[in-house]
């Protein structure tokens, strides 16, 4: 059982979405209104000399980010002997984290961001059900330095390594950070942790594993 609220996370990302689009609608506004203008305007009567540039010898040498999600489909975690596959999911009415109908399988917040890209991306997972231990179970069992696998479909790989682990109320959780955008290529693994109530059906906190790419 893993809910997550990421309400914030969608009022985060709306004003970019807005913002992107206003820039590229005023864009074409004003190179509309410049058009305009320039034919309005006398033509000179003498046209001005044209210059060239060239290349800058340091463009090879130049450092670009190559790095690349890709959508997951299986994820390996070797020091906790997890091998399982990966559903993509959004959120549910309530704006919580959807979760898997299967407890051993996982999760991927597919909103969010690709793992292997710039970003906080999300795979959650039940830590328990009413026949036994689930999936992440082992979950809190992670130690810095522990890798996590993940592959596409097509079987392209991303290899991510375990810098911390935290617990958090379940209501509590800094969703920006879990969530939201990074420089890094983060992996964030959830599950519930705590105590049960049995009347609510919900644990007391959340366990987030934080990963990054292997270089």
């Amino acid at each position: 059982m893993y809910t997550m609220r990421v309400v914030l996370l969608v009022l985060v990302l709306l004003p970019i979405s807005a913002c992107s689009a206003g820039f590229s609608s005023n864009s074409t506004v004003d190179e509309h209104s410049t058009i305009q203008t320039a034919e309005k305007q006398e033509k000179p009567k003498a046209q001005m000399a044209t210059t060239t540039t060239t290349p800058s010898p340091y463009a090879d040498t130049i450092i670009k980010d190559q790095r690349s999600g890709i959508v997951p489909a299986t994820i390996e975690i070797p020091a906790i002997d997890v091998s399982t596959s990966i559903e993509a999911v959004g959120l549910k009415e309530n704006g919580e984290m959807a979760v898997t109908e299967s407890f051993e399988t996982t999760a991927w917040y597919q909103s969010g961001y690709k793992p292997g890209e710039p970003g906080n991306a999300v795979i959650g997972g039940h830590v328990d059900s009413r026949n036994g231990p689930a999936v992440f179970y082992n979950l809190n069992k992670l130690s810095k330095g522990d890798e996590i696998i993940l592959k596409d479909k097509d079987g392209e790989k991303r290899t991510f390594v375990v810098l911390d682990k935290k617990e958090y109320p379940w209501d509590e959780s800094p969703l920006k950070s879990i969530f939201g955008y990074s420089a890094a290529s983060s992996l964030n693994l959830i599950t519930c942790t705590g105590d049960f109530d049995r009347s609510s059906r919900n644990y007391s906190k959340r366990l987030v594993v934080y990963t990054e790419l292997k270089s």
